[in-house]
């Protein structure tokens, strides 16, 4: 299966899952693991696979990203677009040849309100993807993390219950 995962990171957590992801979906066929400032085009991808951290229970913005580099996150992160813009310039997609999606985020406190990857979602809904999960929060430590103990082990197993769903 042809799979993009796109994903945005400012302390290298996101990064992190989204290349968990890509490695346990490789074995089932293509991966193309993309930054969100690279404006990936969704092409003739069968899975789409978006992640992002989460900013204020919220998707990043370019505001939040400079409050990040403040707290040490990668310089030049905190320049580039994210999901969020990366979003809003995506447009629909064929409704005979729509990919099957699915979204996460990583946080501090995953069963908190305001869950980024809920609105990626509804995005992903409102674009046409057929999307086949409920959205997953990986867990990371303090602002800067680390991820918790499993959390790539889980991001993994994740990405190969969204293969099984999408065959």
């Amino acid at each position: 299966m042809r799979t993009l995962v796109v994903y945005e990171s400012m302390f290298g957590n996101t990064a992190a899952v989204a290349a968990a992801m890509a490695r346990a979906l490789t074995p089932a066929g293509a991966v193309r693991l993309e930054l969100a400032d690279d404006r990936p085009d969704v092409g003739d991808a069968e899975l789409v696979i978006v992640g992002s951290p989460t900013h204020g229970f919220a998707l990043p913005s370019r505001l939040s990203r400079r409050a990040a580099r403040a707290q040490g996150a990668d310089a030049s992160a905190a320049g580039r677009a994210g999901i969020r813009e990366w979003l809003a310039e995506l447009g629909a997609v064929p409704a005979d040849s729509a990919p099957f999606a699915a979204a996460f985020d990583v946080r501090q406190a995953p069963g908190t309100a305001g869950a980024p990857s809920h609105r990626v979602r509804r995005r992903l809904d409102g674009l046409g993807f057929r999307t086949i999960s409920e959205p997953a929060s990986f867990r990371v430590g303090p602002t800067a993390g680390p991820l918790r103990d499993g959390e790539l082990d889980r991001a993994a197993a994740w990405a190969a219950a969204l293969l099984r769903a999408a065959r």
